[in-house]
């Protein structure tokens, strides 16, 4: 026997020893509810998942339009709660001596400042109301507020006076009125800022405005030439200036603007106002 069919017999052998250990039974078909076919396992080592759970993107139905505005008006429902929610209610005004203005929709105070109201006391039903100051601090103050308040805001007019032995000759053509600008405040308290003499505004005048000021002014009170030349005696013939001596720049009225919403959210804007007497 040659050695090809030698190795062709040891292949044979091992193919049929193979064989034997291969199970002949068929158990057919897997029927459902039948216990012999149902292969129950106890240890637990196998029996716990091994992938991670999975969060499937399921398609929507909605519409794309209708789904992007639904998503818009959820979001502004959460973003109007949070709002709500984080909003922190103004503290009540103080019950001290003080200007103070009675709205139906906000209370405006101002603690330790005395003015005299122009027109009528019952405020329920007006937008503003006008005071003349008599005495108290307002620039340093505090303008208080209760009610849902969502900004203050100040403007101011300022006048040049031509300060003299018997008197004040305030000088109309070299007044300047501001824009508003916002109050840096919150929770009902709006801090008073930039009222003092060294930070209001004024005209830019050289000489030849200065004195035509003073002429228009003694016109407009008319008074005599004689007056009119004691006056310009009293400015002097070096003055170049609307700030510098004998002119002093003086606040001639202040005012604030309350915007907000009501109880029922709608929307209000009070002013009032403060004049200086000259």
């Amino acid at each position: 026997m040659n050695i090809c069919n030698k190795y062709l017999l040891l292949l044979g052998g091992i193919f049929i020893f193979s064989c034997k250990d291969v199970p002949t039974k068929n158990h057919g078909p897997i029927k459902l509810g039948d216990s012999s076919t149902i292969v129950t396992e106890s240890d637990p080592q196998r029996l716990q998942d091994l992938v991670t759970d999975l969060t499937p993107v399921i398609p929507s139905n909605i519409p794309p339009d209708t789904a992007k505005e639904e998503t818009k008006t959820d979001t502004a429902q959460k973003t109007s709660a949070g709002s709500t929610a984080a909003a922190t209610p103004a503290a009540p005004v103080p019950s001290g001596p003080g200007l103070k203005a009675e709205f139906k929709e906000v209370t405006i105070m101002i603690p330790g400042l005395e003015a005299k109201q122009s027109g009528k006391s019952n405020l329920m039903n007006a937008n503003g109301a006008v005071y003349t100051w008599t005495s108290g601090n307002i620039n340093g103050n505090v303008v208080r507020t209760t009610g849902n308040v969502n900004k203050v805001s100040q403007r101011y007019q300022s006048v040049v006076l031509l300060k003299g032995r018997n008197g004040n000759l305030p000088l109309e053509e070299l007044s300047v009125t501001t824009p508003w600008q916002q109050v840096n405040g919150g929770n009902g308290s709006y801090a008073i800022k930039g009222l003092g003499e060294n930070d209001l505004k004024f005209e830019d005048a050289d000489a030849s405005d200065i004195r035509n000021a003073v002429t228009k002014a003694c016109r407009q009170r008319h008074l005599s030439k004689k007056k009119t030349d004691e006056w310009m005696a009293v400015l002097g013939k070096n003055v170049r200036s609307a700030n510098q001596k004998p002119l002093v720049v003086t606040l001639r009225s202040v005012m604030w603007k309350i915007d907000g919403k009501d109880q029922k959210g709608k929307i209000f804007s009070k002013q009032i106002r403060i004049d200086v007497p000259m």
